[in-house]
């Protein structure tokens, strides 16, 4: 990526915007609106969820609940929690493949992948690929299930159909969430330790590009904009922004602390963090690079989903056990 140096930074600082609006004559409008909570199956401990993923043909949210060792999947009209599939030791993250029948999952605690027949919510194949499998991504260009493989700084590459682990990509060092740029055929994937994204080309199975700069900072959630080419990469407490064709950073906009899983919303044009630290959610404006303010969560409100086509927003209290549905606005 081209040196950082020289380029204008947008930086925007939410808390100030809030506090601004707080003071000012208008009233503070909130991006979001609260619509309910989905209680979680319960937990013997303390509850722990992961990274959220929705289903369109199924009009369902999926949600790995780590601490059961289960999926729970929650209708997305109804907005009600319709079944759990057990036996997921450590669930991580899902795939939603091209086929609406199965999708596959990421299980740490024994580390395999699992697909799962969504439509009768049992396991049917189980695959080994060790390594803590955690984040996941489906390239359908090239019928890929992707996964970070975060104990052997790797990722694994899966064929949907045949459901047999291809091969494994070393990468520079530990790997979390990841985007896919369906247009150039390319995996973005974050570098925790490294402040870097890798792009990954998933046919070759190589590294084809690196970036660094932009306000990198230890980045968990990534996620792409197709219309504008642009990569989102959360960090310790901002949103880094590259234009992907340009191989420009265009500054880094300022987020509640630790953002995790980020989502985007192709029909606003809208990008949702979940951050942890600070328990809220950042709305930021990715045509104008503006942050549109934040809405409080909860702890440990780390992962979150978006329906394009309904505008709901949804995001797991992982604390709580339940997953809080907004509308935005």
């Amino acid at each position: 990526m081209a040196a950082r140096r020289g380029v204008a930074r947008s930086l925007f600082v939410l808390a100030a915007f809030a506090s601004l609006a707080a003071c000012s004559s208008t009233a503070y409008q909130a991006p979001l609106t609260f619509r309910k909570n989905v209680q979680l199956p319960a937990d013997t401990g303390r509850p722990s969820v992961d990274l959220l993923n929705l289903d369109p043909r199924r009009n369902r949210l999926y949600v790995p609940h780590s601490s059961t060792n289960s999926l729970d999947l929650v209708d997305l009209s109804s907005e009600r929690l319709i079944g759990s599939v057990p036996g997921l030791s450590g669930v991580r993250a899902t795939a939603v493949i091209s086929d609406p029948a199965f999708i596959f999952t990421s299980n740490s605690g024994d580390g395999t992948v699992s697909v799962v027949d969504v439509v009768n919510m049992k396991v049917v194949a189980t695959l080994t690929v060790g390594g803590s499998p955690d984040a996941m991504a489906y390239d359908p260009a090239h019928n890929l299930v992707v996964v970070s493989l975060g104990s052997d700084n790797a990722v694994g590459f899966i064929d949907a159909t045949s459901r047999k682990l291809l091969g494994k990509l070393d990468v520079p060092g530990k790997p979390e969430l990841m985007a896919v740029d369906q247009t150039q055929g390319l995996i973005y994937l974050a570098i925790n330790n490294k402040d870097e994204v890798v792009a990954i080309d998933p046919v070759a199975r190589t590294l084809a590009k690196t970036y660094k700069g932009c306000d990198i900072k230890a980045p968990s959630g990534v996620a792409y904009d197709p219309d504008q080419q642009r990569l989102f990469v959360a960090g310790k407490k901002e949103v880094s922004v590259i234009d992907v064709v340009l191989d420009r950073c265009l500054g880094a906009i300022d987020t509640g602390s630790g953002p995790d899983q980020i989502a985007f919303n192709a029909h606003t044009h809208h990008l949702y963090t979940a951050n942890a630290g600070s328990r809220n959610v950042s709305v930021i404006d990715t045509i104008s690079l503006k942050p549109l303010g934040v809405v409080g969560t909860g702890p440990d409100a780390a992962t979150i989903a978006v329906d394009s086509t309904t505008d709901k927003v949804f995001v797991a209290v992982g604390r709580a056990g339940i997953v809080a549905i907004f509308h935005d606005p």
